[in-house]
C-alpha cells in the first residue's frame, strides 16, 4: 500500500512539474482524453441501444466519433434515441474541444501580441546598428540618423527599459526635427527590453550580424571603485560579454565612459583578452571632449555651432579618404576639400560620402590676398558656478590655451551655496566677466538641469551688471527651450552634442582620430595646437580693402590657404550670425564675396 501511495505521489508531482512547464499542452492532452473519453462511452451506449452497429469499434468510428467530427451525419439516423445521443455528443464536442481550442487559439493570439508590445522574442537582422543600455541621449542619436543622406539604417535598442515609454521620447525627438514620410522611411527603429549582459537577449536581436555596436552609459554615478564608477564598470561588463561572439561584420564597438582611467582600462583589455584581439573598440570620454568644447564656447561662443555642423549628419560633414595626398586632394576634387592628415589619411569636408575626391577637369589657381598675422590671444574673467566631471578638463584646457596663446585666464569656481555674495562681489566689478553655469549630473532623469535653472532665476533677479555674458550647459535637451528667454549669451546642450559625436564615429570609425586631434587642446612638437578651430572677422584678417569678390569657393579657399603659406584652412563662415560652410560644387563660377563683417571659420593645419 506504502509503494501504490509513494508511485502516486511521484506520479501528481510529475504531472504537477510539466503542467507548470507547458500549461497549454496539457490542457489540450487532457481535452483530447476527455473527449475520447466521452467518445468512448457514447460508443458502449449507441451499441446498447442500436442493433446496426457489429461493435465497440464500429459504433466508436461510424458513431460517437463520426457525428463529432460531421455534424451533418445526425440528419440521416431514424432511430429517436440514437438522434438525442448524438445531439449529445455532437454539442459536448463542440463545448470541450472546440471551444478549448478557441480560446487556447485566441490566448496565444494575445501573447503573440503582447510579447512584440514588450519587445519580446528574437528579432531577425543584419547590417543593423545595435544601441545597448539606455540614458537620455539616445533620442537624439537617433534623430540625428535621419540626417544621413541615401541610407537606408535599422536601429536595434536593447536595454533594460520600457519599450513604450522609450518609443515615445525617440518619436517625440524625431517631430522636433520636422522630417517629412520619405524621410522617416529611411530609419527603422527597434526597441527591445532585456539585458546586454545576457547573451540569449544578445542572440535576440540578431547582434552578430551588426554592422556598428554602441554601448551608452547607464549614468549611474555611484563609485564602486576609486576611479571607477557603477556606469563604467557595466560598460567593461559589456564589451566582455561581447568578446565571444563571432561577428560577421568586425563592426566597431563604441564605447561611452565617464572616466578617462576607464579608456585605459578597456584598451588593456583589448590587448590582453584573446576573445577581444579581433575587435575595434573605441571607448570614447566624452567629460574630457565637453569639457574642452565648453572651454572654447567660452572663448568664442559661435564655436558650438561649428562643432554641432561638423558633428551632425546635417550639412557638411569630414570624411577619411585613403590613397590621395592632402595637397592632390585640393587641387583635384571639386566637391570636396581637404581640411586634416593624420596617419597617412587625408580627412576631407564635403556633403556626402559619394562626393568625396569627386575630380575635376578645372584647377582653380589662387589669386593674391593681403593678410594680417592672426591674433590668438584673449583676456576673460570666468566664473564657473557649479560643478559636474567636466569642471576639471575645462580648467586644464584654459591652463593649455593660456600657456600656447600667452593668454589670460582668470577662471573662478563658485560655490552654489556662495552664489549671494558672489553677485554681490560681480556687480562691484568695473571689468567684464563671464559666468559659466555647469549642470549637476548626480540627478535623476526628470530633475536633469534643476541647478542651472534655479541658479538663472537668482542670477536674473540680482545681477545689476550689464557687460556679464551667461554661458549655460544643459545635459536634457528637453529644457533648452524653457530658458530661451533668460538673459544667455549662449546655451551649451552636453548630451546633443555626445549624441551626435557618437553617431559619427559609430557609422565613420576611420574618423575617430580626426575628432581626437580636433577635440585636444595640446601643443604639438611646434609648440602650437594643430588642428583647431579659429574664427576671425574678415577685417581683423585681410589687410585689403573689402568687400572682395572671389571667381568661386575654390578660390577663396585655395586664396587664403596659399595666403597664410598653407598653415591654415578656410571651413566658411558666419554672416548675420548664420553659419555657412563651404560645400557643393566648390569650382562653380558663381561669384563668392567676403564682407568686413564676415566672420571666418578656419582649421589650422
Amino acid at each position: 500500500m506504502n509503494k501504490l501511495k509513494s508511485r502516486l505521489t511521484r506520479a501528481r508531482s510529475l504531472i504537477s512539474i510539466k503542467t507548470y512547464k507547458r500549461p497549454m499542452l496539457f490542457v489540450i492532452l487532457l481535452m483530447v482524453l476527455l473527449n475520447l473519453l466521452i467518445l468512448s462511452i457514447a460508443a458502449l451506449i449507441a451499441l446498447f441501444i442500436d442493433d446496426s452497429f457489429s461493435g465497440f469499434i464500429d459504433a466508436f468510428a461510424n458513431g460517437s466519433l463520426k457525428w463529432m467530427l460531421t455534424p451533418n451525419a445526425i440528419l440521416a439516423i431514424d432511430n429517436p434515441k440514437l438522434l438525442i445521443l448524438a445531439v449529445s455528443v455532437l454539442v459536448t464536442g463542440l463545448i470541450l474541444f472546440s471551444g478549448t481550442i478557441i480560446a487556447l487559439t485566441t490566448n496565444a493570439i494575445k501573447d503573440y501580441f503582447q510579447q512584440k508590445k514588450n519587445g519580446s522574442g528574437k528579432i531577425y537582422l543584419e547590417n543593423h546598428i545595435v544601441i545597448l543600455n539606455w540614458n537620455n541621449k539616445v533620442p537624439e542619436l537617433v534623430a540625428d540618423l535621419l540626417n544621413v543622406q541615401n541610407r537606408e539604417f535599422t536601429v536595434m535598442i536593447l536595454a533594460d527599459v520600457d519599450k513604450v515609454h522609450a518609443e515615445k521620447q525617440i518619436v517625440n525627438t524625431i517631430r522636433k526635427s520636422a522630417r517629412d514620410d520619405k524621410e522617416l522611411a529611411n530609419l527603422n527603429v527597434l526597441v527591445k527590453s532585456g539585458d546586454p549582459l545576457i547573451q540569449s537577449d544578445l542572440q535576440d536581436i540578431s547582434i552578430a550580424k551588426a554592422k556598428t555596436i554602441l554601448i551608452m552609459n547607464k549614468d549611474i554615478h555611484q563609485t564602486v571603485k576609486k576611479d571607477m564608477p557603477e556606469s563604467d564598470l557595466n560598460v567593461i561588463k559589456v564589451i566582455l560579454n561581447l568578446g565571444r561572439i563571432e561577428f560577421e561584420n568586425n563592426p566597431p564597438i563604441v564605447a561611452e565612459i565617464k572616466n578617462i582611467e576607464t579608456k585605459t582600462k578597456i584598451l588593456t583589455l583589448e590587448r590582453v583578452v584573446h576573445t577581444l584581439h579581433e575587435h575595434v573598440l573605441l571607448p570614447i570620454c566624452f567629460d574630457r571632449r565637453l569639457g574642452q568644447i565648453i572651454a572654447q564656447t567660452i572663448i568664442n561662443p559661435l564655436m558650438e555651432d561649428v562643432y554641432l555642423s561638423l558633428f551632425s549628419f546635417e550639412g557638411v560633414e569630414v570624411y577619411a579618404a585613403n590613397n590621395v595626398s592632402f595637397e592632390d586632394a585640393l587641387a583635384r576634387c571639386s566637391h570636396s576639400f581637404p581640411i586634416a592628415t593624420i596617419n597617412g589619411k587625408t580627412f576631407m569636408l564635403a556633403l556626402n560620402e559619394d562626393l568625396v575626391c569627386r575630380e575635376s577637369e578645372t584647377r582653380v589657381k589662387p589669386i593674391p590676398v593681403k593678410v594680417k598675422a592672426i591674433d590668438e590671444m584673449t583676456d576673460l574673467d570666468v566664473y564657473i558656478i557649479g560643478r559636474n566631471n567636466k569642471l576639471d578638463f575645462i580648467l586644464e584646457a584654459f591652463r593649455q590655451y593660456e600657456k600656447m596663446q600667452k593668454s589670460s585666464f582668470r577662471s573662478h569656481w563658485v560655490e552654489e551655496s556662495d552664489l549671494g555674495i558672489f553677485v554681490k562681489e560681480i556687480n562691484a566689478l568695473t571689468r567684464p566677466a563671464t559666468l559659466v553655469l555647469l549642470s549637476e549630473e548626480n540627478q535623476n532623469q526628470e530633475s536633469l538641469d534643476a541647478n542651472v535653472i534655479d541658479n538663472l532665476i537668482y542670477l536674473e533677479g540680482h545681477l545689476k551688471k550689464n557687460d556679464v555674458n551667461i554661458i549655460v550647459e544643459l545635459l536634457d535637451p528637453r529644457n533648452d527651450h524653457i530658458i530661451k528667454d533668460f538673459n544667455i549669451r549662449n546655451t551649451i546642450i552636453s548630451n546633443k552634442i555626445i549624441s551626435l559625436l557618437l553617431s559619427k564615429l559609430a557609422l565613420y570609425k576611420e574618423t575617430a582620430v580626426f575628432y581626437e586631434n580636433l577635440l585636444t587642446i595640446a601643443p604639438n612638437n611646434e609648440g602650437d595646437d594643430d588642428q583647431s578651430i579659429i574664427i576671425k572677422s574678415s577685417s581683423e584678417i585681410i589687410n585689403e580693402e573689402l568687400p572682395i569678390i572671389f571667381a568661386s569657393q575654390k578660390e577663396l579657399i585655395v586664396s587664403l590657404y596659399e595666403a597664410y603659406a598653407r598653415k591654415i584652412m578656410p571651413l566658411g563662415y558666419f554672416r548675420d550670425s548664420k553659419l555657412r560652410m563651404f560645400s557643393g560644387n566648390l569650382n562653380d563660377s558663381g561669384s563668392e564675396t567676403l564682407q568686413g563683417d564676415d566672420l571666418l571659420v578656419f582649421m589650422k593645419l
